[in-house]
């Protein structure tokens, strides 16, 4: 069934936000505003708490694939040193696998940090809007990292984001592992006799890979029905 597209308004203004949680009943429990405040920490706290557990799975799915390739490759390359009749030339097509895999895992993680930093800045922003009339700006206020830390002195701390430096290490293993895949593919292809055939399995899982970055485009059935100067960069939908 084909999705239709579906209508969505600008939010760039902070009252035209906050209208669409009214804040006019005098009890907390009835009151709209205060319980999007609470629902917003929640999830807030849900998200963070999700990306970490998919960055703890990604590493181990990556852990296992590149030890077992250091395995199959020393095996592969022990076998082809010694001189008398040795035939492994099975692991070639498993080496292969094995590259394209870490190849696909690595851009995964790539792409689940990004959307998972997206939702987590998503509802901290919800937080930080809805707190300043219930409970004042507790989350926009913070230590000035300026007088309080400092970047090179390693026994001070620093507002360091961890998201964006963990996705730094995704973005960067992302680059490594691909040019690992095309050197194992190179190196295949020269030192094995199967030529062509032993390129197949991390050619297709490699096109897999860049075939789900590129048609992952977002919400793209949302329609936006206006444009206005910013001062929120958020949408409703209709």
């Amino acid at each position: 069934m084909e999705k239709k597209n579906r209508t969505a308004k600008q939010v760039t203004e902070i009252d035209t936000y906050l209208k669409l949680f009214p804040n006019d009943k005098t009890s907390d429990k009835e009151n709209m505003r205060f319980n999007a405040l609470k629902e917003a920490q929640d999830i807030r706290k849900f998200e963070i708490d999700l990306y970490w557990k998919r960055t703890g799975f990604f590493w181990a799915f990556i852990t296992v694939i590149y030890t077992a390739l250091f395995v199959v490759l020393c095996k592969y390359v022990d076998c082809s040193c010694k001189e008398f009749p040795c035939n492994y030339s099975f692991l070639v097509p498993v080496i292969s696998a094995l590259s394209g895999l870490g190849f696909f895992f690595s851009v995964a993680w790539h792409m689940v940090n990004k959307g998972s930093k997206f939702w987590q800045k998503n509802w901290e922003t919800h937080v930080s809007l809805l707190e300043r009339s219930e409970i004042g700006s507790l989350y926009d206020v913070y230590l000035n990292p300026k007088t309080t830390g400092s970047r090179w002195n390693p026994t001070k701390e620093f507002d360091f984001s961890v998201t964006k430096v963990n996705m730094w290490a995704s973005a960067l293993f992302s680059i490594i592992s691909f040019i690992g895949c095309i050197f194992c593919s190179i190196w295949l292809f020269k030192y094995s006799n199967h030529n062509y055939i032993s390129l197949i399995p991390s050619a297709v899982i490699g096109i897999f890979t860049i075939v789900i970055f590129v048609s992952q485009q977002g919400n793209k059935n949302i329609e936006l029905t206006a444009s206005e100067q910013d001062e929120l960069n958020m949408i409703q939908i209709l």
